[in-house]
């Protein structure tokens, strides 16, 4: 019985090791280099309270180190925290927006540190904060009634704990953070990851749309142990903000500030069903998050007190039970928006060379 443990343990952490962090060849967003030009960034990997473990990432306008007052006073700031899954949360992507020099110069390791240890957002942040959680996933009928227990997301079964593996590629310009398990209630396999990007494009793992602006999260499903084939899964995606700062547009929850720029969290209406991107039925519906308190606490001063909690019911197609879908937290643009046109494009472009070939 030992053995088997070992084996499982040893079979998840391959699996985890093998998301590869690649973009897409021809693929890329619309106007990137209006809407998503360069920017400094950093990351760090953190474990804190002894239990949660995230992605931290930095997305500044300017060099600080070499800039002078005005440009400081005029720059902006961008901050991401991906928290993997532990026993008190699933994963949730928190992303901050500050301007001007006290803000730019905020130490990226102490801002989260504060923040889920001692509960203390920084000032220079406050009303420019937006949040995202996986809360569940459970079976649908074809009416899209419930069957059988929700799945959280929240890594609680004590044999097979989330260990977080470091990824990272096309030379350091692709960061993530990735760890593969199994909570209770399920037989699946679930595999989450935060991503940060130098610059914009496409992730083939997911074909994701990344940018210097957007935290994005990933999350795949292996082997959903559907009761019946004519039935789907949908996954509930939190989209939260502060109370009354958001308003729903589409698949995102957009926070419009009078002469800054717009946040969001948004929900993909793509996912990747069995190796195919294929469009997914997404319903955003006010309504709650149930987290824990702690978790919960921590959200509430980020958001700067109660939470506007709105839920994206994603619903797959009938039967599939592989699939990666992938959420996601950012400033200006959504990167949805930017990137749905572009791999269209893509397609058309190959369809058009294809034609010419056969004349």
């Amino acid at each position: 019985m030992r053995a088997f443990f070992v084996f499982a343990a040893l079979a998840l952490a391959a699996l985890a090791a093998s998301v590869d962090l690649k973009f897409e060849a021809g693929a890329n967003l619309t106007n990137a280099d209006a809407d998503f030009s360069f920017r400094y960034s950093s990351t760090v990997t953190l474990n804190l309270i002894s239990l949660i473990k995230l992605l931290g990432w930095s997305s500044v306008s300017i060099d600080a180190s070499g800039a002078n007052s005005s440009a400081k006073a005029a720059a902006d700031i961008i901050i991401g925290g991906g928290l993997l899954p532990t026993i008190l949360n699933p994963p949730i992507g928190v992303l901050a927006y500050g301007n001007g020099e006290a803000a730019i110069s905020v130490d990226l390791k102490s801002f989260l540190t504060n923040l889920v240890e001692n509960s203390n957002l920084d000032a220079n942040f406050a009303g420019g904060v937006v949040a995202m959680a996986a809360l569940s996933m459970y079976e649908c009928d074809p009416d899209n009634k419930k069957v059988g227990d929700a799945v959280t997301f929240i890594s609680n079964n004590p044999l097979d704990v989330c260990d977080p593996k470091d990824i990272n590629g096309d030379e350091g310009n692709l960061v993530g953070y990735t760890c593969t398990y199994s909570p209770l209630k399920t037989s699946a396999e679930i595999t989450a990851t935060f991503v940060t990007s130098k610059k914009a494009g496409v992730l083939e793992y997911g074909e994701t749309p990344v940018s210097p602006r957007s935290l994005e999260m990933i999350m795949e499903v292996k082997k959903f142990p559907l009761s019946d084939k004519k039935n789907h899964v949908r996954m509930d995606i939190g989209l939260l903000t502060a109370s009354g700062a958001g308003s729903v547009e589409g698949s995102a929850n957009v926070v419009h500030r009078k002469g800054k720029e717009d946040l969001y969290v948004a929900a993909s209406q793509h996912a990747i069903v069995d190796g195919k991107s294929v469009k997914v039925e997404v319903d955003v519906k006010s309504g709650s998050t149930d987290l824990d308190s702690k978790v919960t606490g921590i959200l509430k001063v980020a958001l700067g007190g109660n939470i506007d909690a709105q839920i994206a019911h994603v619903d797959f197609p009938a039967g599939a039970t592989d699939f990666v879908y992938d959420p996601a937290a950012g400033a200006g643009k959504d990167v949805y928006e930017a990137g749905a046109s572009t791999i269209a494009l893509s397609v058309l472009v190959a369809l058009v060379c294809a034609l010419l070939y056969l004349f």
